[in-house]
Order: structure tokens, then sequence, then C-alpha cells
């Protein structure tokens, strides 16, 4: 490829990413300072709200990074033809100095990368992420590719094309993406992005947010954008929301300031042409196959993990009966394993079964008493399922069981006394943080840090 099959190849990926937008190719323009004709590789031309605007588009072939006198350059130009914006592509990148130039510079100008060379293994134009059996459609934005291999979530990542997931997150420019199902129809954008910032605010209590609803769907599915900016960081956050039906579904970009504005539109592009649709298993062979093998697992571990995928089959295909069954049997062959009996109590919560809820979080708990992840990780699951007042009396039930162990009551204390916290009762939280820093003194010197966590609570 030399520099104009790139202009034109640039040129044809434009056309293909925004067919509603006129795009021409090779034109002239007479500048206002210049007087003589100014050549514009690309222009992009519309109207909106009767405005007419005018972006212009250079592409630049070159082997290494664009400095700031190429910037200078393109910003001059900008100037002379009148035009509203400036976007300059290249196949390489840019200087730290040429990226503070467009950004801080009077000029609306943008520094974007496209790279045409072949996809890395496990890239793709687009991602399809899926929960149960929701999925939505999402494509990669301008210049950037969904990697299918290297996820954060268990879903695709984003990134610029031509580099690798490790190389975008040393550059801190990416995006990962995930679903909050939505159990209630009160669930929405609204009360997710206020549980989300009161999560931010308690680690980085400096952060400050700005919203914008600029996306209009063709479908009129609301959607919303969060940007998160944290006092001396250069790193923002920034975070589409989609509320479908079955769940809010929502992707966060990860930018440098400097290029904010540029990743913004590719958001903005995700969040108007991600559509949601129905995924159907038929996992049958599969689960045939794997029931045949478990018995030769000498591994009871391993059996047990054979079983619980075998329900995860089963649940796919709306079996809740036949998964249930090898949830259990998970359970049974291997009764201690954690992430098994952490997704039995979130199955039978979610399929109604509060008694097997119950005694499975229990037999949990009993695992390991003064491990405080396990009472942390209820907190987590039946609150998601909206169980609060059923972990209460379980919380209840295990101190009453354990009423001689200092060290257990503490920890069965202190996240009783989070659950209130969470629920916002302030007169419970403050009274079980109490009874668990009196256990506590029992057992652990005034100096250790559960003091510290306990005091926070307690006013």
């Amino acid at each position: 490829m030399d520099w104009k099959e790139y202009e034109r190849e640039v040129f044809k990926y434009l056309r293909q990413s925004y067919p509603e937008a006129n795009i021409s190719f090779d034109q002239k323009i007479v500048g206002r300072y210049s007087k003589v004709e100014r050549q514009i590789d690309i222009l992009v031309e519309g109207s909106v709200a009767d405005y007419e605007i005018k972006i212009v588009i250079d592409c630049k072939f070159f082997s290494k990074n664009i400095d700031v006198k190429d910037v200078e350059s393109f910003c001059s130009m900008v100037d002379d033809v009148d035009a509203h914006q400036g976007i300059l592509i290249t196949k390489k990148g840019y200087s730290q100095a040429a990226i503070n130039r467009a950004y801080y510079g009077s000029n609306k100008i943008e520094l974007d990368i496209i790279n045409f060379d072949d996809l890395q293994d496990y890239q793709s134009i687009a991602a399809m992420p899926y929960i149960n059996h929701f999925m939505v459609i999402v494509p990669a934005p301008f210049g950037w590719v969904a990697d299918l291999n290297n996820s954060v979530n268990s879903f695709a990542t984003y990134h610029q094309r031509g580099i690798s997931l490790e190389e975008a997150q040393m550059k801190d420019e990416w995006m990962y993406m995930n679903f909050y199902l939505r159990l209630h129809p009160e669930i929405d954008i609204e009360s997710l992005i206020e549980e989300q910032n009161k999560a931010i605010l308690e680690s980085e209590p400096n952060t400050t947010f700005r919203y914008s609803s600029k996306v209009k769907r063709d479908d009129g599915v609301k959607t919303k954008i969060r940007i998160a900016e944290t006092e001396n960081d250069s790193l923002v956050e920034v975070v589409g929301f989609i509320q479908f039906e079955e769940a809010i579904f929502f992707i966060v970009l990860l930018t440098p300031r400097e290029l904010l504005n540029k990743n913004f539109r590719k958001l903005q592009f995700m969040l108007k042409f991600s559509f949601p649709d129905e995924i159907s298993f038929n996992n049958s062979g599969a689960i045939r196959g794997l029931l045949d093998d478990i018995p030769s697992f000498e591994d009871r571990e391993e059996q047990a993990n054979g079983y619980y995928q075998v329900g995860i089959w089963y649940e796919e295909m709306h079996d809740i009966e036949n998964a249930m069954i090898n949830y259990k049997k998970a359970v049974e062959h291997f009764p201690t394993h954690y992430s098994n009996l952490k997704g039995i109590i979130a199955k039978t919560l979610s399929f109604g079964l509060l008694e097997d809820s119950r005694r499975y979080s229990i037999q949990l708990f009993e695992v390991k008493p003064t491990n405080p992840t396990v009472p942390k990780d209820f907190i987590d699951i039946y609150l998601y399922y909206e169980k609060s007042e059923m972990l209460i009396d379980l919380f209840k039930e295990l101190i009453s069981k354990h009423s001689n162990h200092e060290e257990v009551l503490g920890n069965l204390n202190y996240h009783l006394g989070l659950l209130y916290y969470n629920l916002d009762d302030e007169s419970n939280t403050t009274k079980y943080m109490h009874i668990a820093k009196k256990h506590f003194l029992e057992i652990l010197p005034v100096s250790h840090q559960v003091f510290e966590a306990l005091t926070k609570f307690m006013g």
C-alpha cells in the first residue's frame, strides 16, 4: 500500500462506517487567507439545525510518529479553509508534543490512527457479548478492533487496530463492556449510575462526574454517558449505557484526557449502532459427551467442575430442573468448592429456591467461618437479588450458632452492620459495628486494621 491507496482505503472505510454522511474524496477548497486552492484528502459536509458544517480529513502514510510540525501545518490549513473540524489520520501514531498541540490549541483538531494491516489472531470488526439468552452485536468504531481473546469481565475488549490489548493498556486507551441484568423494571440507568458512583467515591473521593445524553438511537432505546475524572489524573473513564428491556449494557472507555474528544465519538458510535438479539442454545451433544467423560475423571474437583458446566449448559437451554440437578451434583462431589458454592447460592436465589439458598449459604460459611470474604460475598449476592431481609435472618442465625467464638462473632456482626450500611440504616449500622468491635477487642490488638475499618462506620 502506498500513500494514495492509503487515502482511498480511509475514504472507503469512512463511507462504510458512516453511510448517512456526505463524504467526498480529493477535493479542492480556495483558502480564505492564502487565496489558493487547498487540496483536501477527504471532505465531510452536512447540516445540523440548519447550520452547515464542514470537516476536513488529512491522511498521512508515515512510517514514524507524526510530530508537532505536521500538526501545526494541518491546523493552519483547517483555519484557511474555514472548516469546523479537522481530523488528522495516520497509520503509525503521534508524538506527545503533537497530541498536546492538537488538544490545547484553539482549532478543533483531532488525531486518529487507522492501520490496515491484517487483523491479529482473535481480533474482529465486531463482537457479540451475551448473558443468558440476551446478546448485543457491538461494532468496532473507526480505526479500532474487537479483541475476542484478551477480555475483561469475560467479554471482548476494543482497542486501536494494529496493536495488542497489552499495548493499548500501556497507552491507557481501550474499552471493555459488561451487562447489568434488569431483574426488576425499576432498575434503570440512573439507579445503576448512582450505585457505581457511590463505589467510585468510596475509593476515589476526589472524582467528579459529568453526563451526556447526546446519543439518539433509531429504536428510541435510552442511552446515557458518564465521564468520571479524578484530580491530578490524566486518565479519564467514560462509560456509555444502553437500557435494553432485559439488561443494561455498558461500555467502559479508558482514555488520556488529551484524546477524550476523539474517543468519546467512538463510544457514541458504539452506543448508536449496537443492537440487541436473542441467542439460542442446543447443548445436548456437549452435555452427553461431558456426562460420559466425568466418571473417568480421577480428581473430584474436576468432576465437580464438570457437573457444574453441565448445569450451565442445561440452564442455557432453559432446562432449570436438570440444571439444578447437576449444580447440586457439583456441590456433592466437592462440598468445599468455593466458586461452585457461591454460584449455586446465586442460582437458587434467581430460581426462587430460597431454602436451598439458605442451606448452601450456611455450608459455604462453615468452610471457614473466620474468612471475611464469605459474608462480604453474601452481601453482594443477596442485595443483587433483593433478598436483604433473608440475609439479615441468616446472619442472626449464624451469630446464634457461633455464640462462643469471638472472631466469628466479630466477623458476622461487622458484615451485618455493613449490610445495614448498604441499606442506609444508620442506627443498625452503628449498633452492629459496636458489637463487632467488642468481640474483636477480645482477640486482636487495638492496632489491628479492622478497628480502623470499624471506625469509618461508627461515626
